[in-house]
């Protein structure tokens, strides 16, 4: 990602299902290829009924709240953004209770908290303790960037070529290459600190971000995909336990890479580096079948004619069974789940609908009577959040694939806006609910797979992959 102000936030703002974008207080419309239902009722009074917990709970809508009615704020430095942040979600948040939220009071509290803060990281701190009060993912203020770090901390375009992820309490690398590049590091090797940041700290940070247990590696990989930012070319320290001796503790300056791909941007998001990998699997443990693999990092529409050329090429060798790996891939455009599930479906089918604060929208997929017809499983981890979980939820609620992972999805599925504010921070907020065609809601719990398998250190250890590997003996067994 080119903008360094958007590092800090990479994965964060990556997260929308619906691809929505806006640099201005108005929204960008959906570019969903999907047909809108009718409207949701909109309130027609200062409250509604709401389930809140238990049967007959009312919540107050705040639709018609006229905040020039409101107290003013304390007049501070930041108390400009933090009404912005505030007003923002009041307009265009998809529930006018706001999670039966008192969000005056809320103004009230958070903004009154502006006068004790000593500088801006404080401020920021305050505005997202506001957000964290409605408990959804997707909402986030990313401050500015200063510009005033120093190069050896600073983050950037490049990264140090290896993959972290959170394997019990420990940082792994779980893949010490990035687009071929090795980094030197040996997987399976538990990092102890990245430059000057310390794995405890990294995993206490994301413990203290997550709302949720199961959020912890999902934060824990996001903090240390943003210690391992760096500009390209620069030298990044790193310490490890090293497995091939021992666990000794070793040091290494590793050089940092620009990561491989073709540059995709997306309003905010800018030059992402986007990858489509396929290939044949080796036919062991597969009783006999003849297995693709498809893998890419974000849903972006450039992508889709290179994963229906992949497609095309694993048909054409035989292909039986298809495994998709969505692991890592934490979401991007909605509406490019459309036409890849279209590979999927010979028969038209729901992946689920939005619900937005004025109308729904349905993930509706025109079936393909040329589509693949053998069994397919979706790999997921903590990493496969918003359109991936989408992807995966609605098409195993069709009937159609199966999901296989060590863990749940991130939970994370809520559509969301990114907004640049006046003072160049920026704010990713949610503005619509997803649920399945069968009701399955993804955000909070995520997916959970059907097919579990244990992972451990010593897999990365010694090249395995537990998750796959389990993924295609499933293959022999009953499937959809």
């Amino acid at each position: 990602m080119r903008d360094p102000r958007l590092m800090g936030a990479a994965v964060v703002a990556l997260v929308c299902a619906c691809g929505q974008e806006a640099t201005s207080g108005k929204a960008a419309p959906a570019p969903l290829e999907a047909r809108p239902t009718a409207p949701a009722a909109a309130p027609s009074g200062p409250a509604v009924a709401t389930p809140a917990g238990s049967p007959g709970d009312t919540c107050r809508s705040w639709a018609e709240l006229d905040p020039a009615t409101l107290p003013p704020l304390p007049e501070t430095p930041y108390t400009a953004t933090f009404d912005r942040v505030w007003r923002t979600v009041l307009e265009k948040h998809f529930d006018p209770t706001l999670a039966c939220k008192d969000w005056p009071a809320l103004r009230a509290e958070y903004g009154a908290k502006l006068t004790a803060v000593a500088d801006a990281p404080a401020a920021y701190k305050v505005m997202n303790d506001l957000l964290e009060t409605l408990g959804q993912s997707h909402f986030k203020v990313v401050p500015p960037f200063s510009g005033a770090e120093p190069d050896d901390k600073a983050g950037g375009p490049a990264r140090v070529p290896v993959h972290v992820r959170m394997i019990g309490e420990q940082l792994v690398v779980v893949d010490p290459k990035v687009g071929g590049v090795a980094s030197g590091v040996p997987a399976g090797a538990a990092l102890v600190k990245i430059g000057d940041k310390t794995a405890e700290a990294l995993i206490e940070r994301a413990r203290s971000e997550a709302m949720r247990p199961g959020e912890v590696a999902y934060h824990a990989a996001f903090e240390a995909g943003r210690a391992l930012s760096c500009q390209p070319g620069q030298k990044r320290s790193l310490t490890y336990l090293d497995p091939g001796a021992g666990d000794t503790s070793v040091t290494k300056d590793v050089t940092c890479v620009t990561p491989p791909g073709e540059l995709v941007s997306l309003g905010n998001l800018r030059d992402l580096p986007t990858t489509v990998e396929h290939r044949m699997l080796p036919s062991e443990g597969s009783g006999g079948k003849k297995i693709g693999y498809i893998a890419f990092n974000y849903w972006m529409l450039p992508m889709v004619e290179r994963v229906k050329a992949a497609m095309t090429d694993l048909r054409g060798q035989g292909m039986e069974a298809l495994v998709l790996d969505l692991r890592g891939n934490p979401g991007g455009v909605g509406a490019m789940s459309i036409p890849v599930a279209r590979l999927l479906l010979q028969e038209s089918g729901s992946l689920g609908k939005l619900q937005f604060r004025e109308f729904a929208q349905e993930f509706n997929v025109t079936g393909d009577p040329n589509a693949f017809a053998g069994p397919v499983i979706v790999l997921v981890d903590e990493g496969t959040a918003s359109t991936s979980e989408i992807f995966a939820a609605g098409l195993r609620d069709l009937g159609r694939v199966r999901v296989a992972g060590a863990r749940a999805s991130a939970g994370a599925a809520l559509p969301s806006l990114l907004e640049r504010l006046d003072n160049g921070a920026l704010l990713q907020y949610v503005v619509g609910d997803y649920h399945s065609a069968k009701g399955t809601v993804a955000e909070g719990d995520g997916v959970a797979p059907d097919i579990t398998a244990v992972e451990t250190r010593a897999d990365f250890v010694a090249g395995r992959d537990p998750v796959l590997a389990a993924a295609t003996a499933a293959f022999d067994s009953k499937s959809p």
